[in-house]
């Protein structure tokens, strides 16, 4: 799994001055006046024979918000945490049990920031085949492998329209065995996919 040269290779820093609200512990961004709440993601490829598969998230029905979607193991940099990459790891571990012993890293895919005002560093990792899932239940409901051939095909690359807050917004979606893959995700699967077989 040699894809390291073709991903970003220094960490892409937030854009904006970053500040801490003591009040939650978490790091946020402002752009052009809005605040942006700093959050990192781990993009784990794991290798299933000849197959290399991207392990996504379906997320916990329960949760406050993005209930039920699918989704990158990850979450909210606390301002106890090394570094962003140091967020992504906590966070997977946290939710499907990967522990850093099994996560070799590869490198990056560029900040990107979302409509619910997260800006989001996506960290691309290697999973060990020794990897055993340990679901969080309160946040996971269950794993997706999305086949890597499958983002490679631009045809599977979908685009549909929905009215948000009264604002109409377009939208990539990939569309993979059930699954309604959209939003940020889609965006950092097409990311990817640039990245790698572009």
């Amino acid at each position: 799994m040699n894809y390291s040269e073709k991903l970003i290779k220094d960490i892409p820093a937030y854009k904006s001055n970053i500040f801490a609200d003591r009040s939650d512990d978490k790091l946020y961004s402002i752009i052009n006046g809005k605040k942006y709440r700093n959050s990192a993601v781990l993009i784990p490829l794991i290798r299933n024979g000849q197959d290399i598969q991207i392990i996504l998230t379906q997320r916990s029905n329960n949760l406050p918000s993005h209930a039920g979607q699918i989704s990158f193991p990850g979450g909210k940099v606390d301002t106890k945490d090394k570094s962003p990459v140091d967020t992504a790891y906590r966070e997977a571990n946290e939710e499907i049990g990967l522990s850093r012993e099994e996560i070799e890293h590869l490198g990056y895919l560029d900040v990107t920031t979302t409509g619910t005002n997260f800006m989001i560093l996506p960290v691309v990792a290697s999973i060990s085949n020794n990897f055993v899932p340990k679901l969080n239940n309160d946040e996971v409901e269950s794993l997706v492998y999305l086949p890597l051939n499958y983002i490679a095909d631009a045809n599977n690359l979908k685009t549909m329209n929905k009215v948000i807050n009264g604002e109409d917004r377009t939208f990539f979606v990939y569309e993979y065995d059930n699954y309604f893959i959209w939003g940020a995700t889609a965006r950092l699967l097409k990311a990817l996919s640039e990245r790698l077989f572009q």
